[in-house]
């Protein structure tokens, strides 16, 4: 298919009137094209149908079909070291490519007035949950807390002798350069919390800037000294760490340790997740797990449950949370309920036999939760309902 045709074919797909023929030609057509050219491929669709006019995917049943058919292919890339990685098969990708329909078409959905304004009135009985915000706690060396979202911006505590401020655009920021008159260098450590339902930006002392997602902590001294800057976290947040070569960042996170000099890198740990991963972005950091470690690179993730295995992936989708947004590559829905339960603070439970079909799109952290579980809902593959703080998943 030469470029005036496939234009021909999105022009028509674009205004829904593209038929089963048409759309079956350029699907087979796109299984004979090498992996290489379907990659470029993809890429030119997302470009393409970002532009489009809001619709339902449910208006191309038979496109629908198939995106149907084809989740089935969709299999998990296997996580392993990245000199090793296999090839993607024609079918893998053919699967991509409609998935990256349905939910390019459920990203323009969210962006358009009209059908908001039709999802409002179709579901004026479910509850409008609010998503997160800006909610920390701050529990200093002494015990003491502070509830950060009812602060007054400006310094909030002056700890032995370590400056601590609340900017305007809500940050907490430590200043840390100055010692006690006695000469004897800052001590202790301070927490910052986040609860179901909140996130924050932290400066810490030696300037590295940490953003905390949903019901995480980060644990770390009032001033960096001696030869290593140690901090602890639990869930997840994203680093960008001061370079100092003398002096190495460690993040402890469950019982491994992420080491780097000067770097962004995130990190999501949570509890209930199934493995501890560490996404690079820029610099390199090494893994360590019991007598295990290795190092990665930009572009590559390491996930930690008793071995280490590394893969390469798209590195900005880890942390879309950090800009704003859901990002969902191939997840479950058992997955994706997770991150909704704990941006929105709610509680989840499910109900018959639920989908095993991997979900695939973008959704905005800034609607109501309503808007993601429409969007879910889309994809005639899950349906919810929503009793107080209790969201119930249903085929």
């Amino acid at each position: 298919m030469d470029e005036k045709a496939r234009n021909n074919f999105l022009e028509k797909f674009s205004e829904n009137r593209h038929t089963e023929q048409e759309h079956e030609l350029f699907i087979k057509w796109l299984e004979s094209l090498p992996d290489e050219e379907v990659e470029v491929l993809l890429e030119q669709y997302g470009d393409f149908f970002k532009n489009l006019p809001a619709r339902e995917p449910a208006n191309h049943p038979e496109l629908f079909a198939k995106i149907e058919a084809r989740l089935g292919a969709v299999e998990n890339e296997d996580y392993r070291d990245h000199s090793i990685r296999p090839k993607t098969s024609f079918k893998k990708l053919t699967a991509i490519a409609a998935t990256i329909l349905l939910f390019i078409a459920i990203g323009v959905v969210f962006r358009n007035s009209l059908v908001k304004q039709q999802i409002a009135a179709n579901n004026t009985s479910r509850n409008r949950i609010a998503p997160g915000g800006n909610k920390a706690i701050l529990t200093l060396a002494d015990g003491s807390q502070i509830v950060l979202e009812s602060a007054k911006k400006g310094v909030l505590a002056n700890q032995q002798n370590s400056i601590i401020n609340k900017t305007a655009d809500g940050k907490l920021v430590y200043d840390a350069s100055q010692k006690r008159q006695n000469g004897t260098e800052l001590s202790g450590y301070n927490t910052i919390s986040t609860p179901n339902g909140g996130q924050y930006q932290v400066v810490l002392p030696d300037g590295t800037k940490v953003w905390l997602n949903a019901a995480s902590s980060l644990k770390f001294p009032v001033a960096f000294t001696g030869k290593e800057r140690n901090v602890e976290l639990s869930g997840e947040g994203y680093f960008e760490v001061a370079k100092n070569k003398a002096m190495p960042f460690r993040v402890t996170v469950n019982h491994s340790t992420v080491e780097v000099l000067g770097t962004h890198f995130n990190i999501m740990g949570y509890a209930d997740e199934k493995s501890t991963n560490t996404t690079l972005l820029e610099g390199s950091v090494k893994i360590v797990s019991g007598n295990k470690q290795k190092l990665i690179v930009p572009g590559e993730q390491a996930r930690v449950n008793g071995e280490i295995e590394v893969a390469k992936v798209n590195a900005a989708q880890a942390v879309e949370w950090k800009n704003g947004n859901f990002n969902f590559a191939h997840e479950s829905i058992e997955t994706i309920m997770r991150k909704v339960a704990r941006w929105y603070n709610v509680s989840v439970q499910y109900q018959g036999t639920i989908t095993h079909e991997g979900f695939v799109g973008t959704v905005p952290r800034s609607e109501n939760i309503t808007e993601v579980l429409n969007a879910l809902e889309l994809t005639g593959l899950v349906h919810f309902k929503i009793i107080e703080r209790r969201v119930i998943v249903m085929p």
